[in-house]
């Protein structure tokens, strides 16, 4: 019976068909090729049909916002499949009787689907927004602190300015100790003989080698200061802070001044973002007897983000978050470019 029901349905849809209407069906060779030989119409040739005639319109069914402290990233922009997109292919099956466009949609509007409707296809996203960077970086693959190497000190003569003093020697010098440390500056005498637990091999005359990074949690402008050295004291920032630093590429560096004369102050400003991680290198060098300096960071607003006799947690020696930030320095104390 239901066979029988479905054939005259059949015919009966290409008897109307044939009639005058106002609807673009057209009874031919790709109607046959939709319709096939079974009393109904496949699903499959229903949904073909649908795709093509009705608008397909993707929307976000979900947006999911998620607050990140970290440092910041480059974000990759891209489209969002939104708005409505028409599906213009006609299917393999019956593309070689489907000439074109207008034929498979008049056979399909005879199966009696109409075109002028949408199709919502829902897709769950997530957007990440970062808030801001960390207010101090991640240390946590054991990267607090500078690196510090320690050496003797070969140029025990000097005159005003400690000329005769050259930090790129220690470059391939082998120093005999080394470690790690996020306070700067000596004044005291127990830092003079023991900076930062090392034991000079002689005493009150040694050179100390730091590098490392400055991690500036906020955006501004930081004064990096070196100052009330005894004998010398110099600093590089950036990319000579790595490679092919020498005192005449310095950014700023104090010697030692008789109590009479003005102290000598070195100096940098640096625009730093937040997050970011700047290269930073200090010598210190002393040939005996009384030894000091001081290195500072400050930024606009007088507050310090490094001063003597505190741990500064802006110290690091590379990025843990993200090695590509501040990778660690490859080359070892004696062997640096």
């Amino acid at each position: 019976m239901l066979f029988i029901i479905g054939v005259v349905a059949f015919f009966a849809i290409r008897a109307a068909a044939q009639q005058s209407c106002t609807c673009s069906c057209t009874i031919d060779g790709c109607f046959e090729a939709l319709a096939g030989t079974l009393p109904f119409f496949p699903q499959a040739t229903v949904s073909d049909c649908r795709s093509f005639l009705w608008t397909r319109s993707t929307v976000a069914a979900t947006t999911i916002t998620e607050t990140i402290t970290s440092t910041p990233v480059t974000a990759t922009s891209g489209t969002e499949p939104t708005g409505p997109v028409t599906a213009i292919s006609i299917p393999t099956q019956v593309a070689a009787a489907c000439s074109n466009a207008a034929a498979y949609s008049s056979a399909c509007e005879c199966l009696g689907i109409a075109a002028r409707k949408t199709t919502f296809i829902h897709v769950e996203f997530t957007t990440t927004t970062i808030i801001k960077p960390a207010a101090t970086p991640d240390t946590s693959c054991d990267s607090a602190g500078l690196e510090v190497a320690i050496y003797d000190n070969p140029y025990l003569t000097f005159t005003t300015n400690y000329p005769e003093f050259s930090p790129e020697h220690f470059k391939n010098l082998a120093p005999y100790d080394t470690d790690k440390t996020n306070i700067l500056g000596l004044h005291s005498t127990t830092e003079m003989n023991n900076p930062h637990g090392f034991t000079p091999a002689t005493a009150a005359i040694y050179v100390l080698n730091y590098r490392g990074f400055f991690y500036s949690p906020n955006t501004t402008t930081y004064t990096f200061r070196i100052s009330n050295a005894d004998d010398y004291a110099g600093f590089w920032t950036g990319s000579r802070a790595q490679i092919g630093w020498t005192r005449a590429n310095e950014d700023g560096e104090s010697t030692f001044r008789a109590p009479a004369d003005p102290p000598q102050v070195g100096q940098i400003q640096l625009a730093l973002s937040a997050g970011e991680y700047t290269p930073l290198r200090i010598i210190f060098a002393n040939r005996g007897g009384a030894g000091k300096y001081t290195f500072e960071v400050v930024d606009s607003g007088g507050f310090s983000y490094v001063e003597y006799g505190s741990a500064s947690p802006y110290l690091v020696s590379r990025s843990c978050l993200n090695p590509t930030d501040a990778p660690p320095y490859t080359s070892p104390f004696g062997e640096e470019p």
